[in-house]
């Protein structure tokens, strides 16, 4: 492959495949990891794609293989994470709660998420990349929804009682005084 479109499609889409890759891989190092292994494996193989968004779905599948390949090894499911880096698509921390919801679903459900809301790939798509029905994409990314909108709901009732708590603990303080 040319390096100079190598370099092309790594300055395009490092954040997609780093982004990618934290999904499964949850911490900041093994994530820059299967960037480099994804961006290798463009490098020694025959990629011949010339539309930029073929490139950018074999490079976001490869980032997936090399990641799920990784997590299947047996030492490394007896590893201990000790990197809790919130997701930083590879510049700043955010503290984005959705984003973190979405990184703690299930691997069938996270993926698909990640590509359809971040990435704005259709599912017919999605099916292509992950090897399923685009029916199974849609349901999903249908049950996906439904758990997150769960999720975000006992958050927001967390944090309403929680304000609620500290507005009594106020009230309290001042009828003290």
């Amino acid at each position: 492959m040319q390096m100079e479109k190598a370099e092309r499609l790594y300055q395009k889409y490092f954040a997609a495949v780093y982004s990618v890759c934290f999904l499964y891989m949850k911490n900041q190092a093994d994530a820059c990891d299967m960037v480099q292994e994804t961006f290798l494996r463009l490098l020694q193989g025959d990629f011949n794609y010339e539309n930029e968004e073929k490139a950018k779905a074999w490079l976001i599948v490869t980032a997936s293989n090399c990641c799920k390949s990784q997590l299947r090894r047996c030492w490394r499911k007896k590893q201990v994470a000790f990197d809790a880096v919130v997701h930083d698509k590879g510049t700043e921390q955010t503290d984005n709660l959705l984003l973190r919801m979405v990184e703690e679903l299930e691997e069938k459900y996270r993926l698909p998420v990640y590509l359809y809301y971040f990435e704005g790939y259709r599912s017919v798509e999605i099916a292509g990349m992950l090897r399923v029905n685009a029916s199974t994409v849609r349901s999903r990314l249908a049950k996906a929804r439904k758990i997150l909108r769960l999720q975000l709901e006992a958050e927001e009732a967390a944090e309403e009682e929680l304000g609620e708590r500290r507005g009594n603990a106020q009230t309290n303080i001042r009828k003290a005084w």
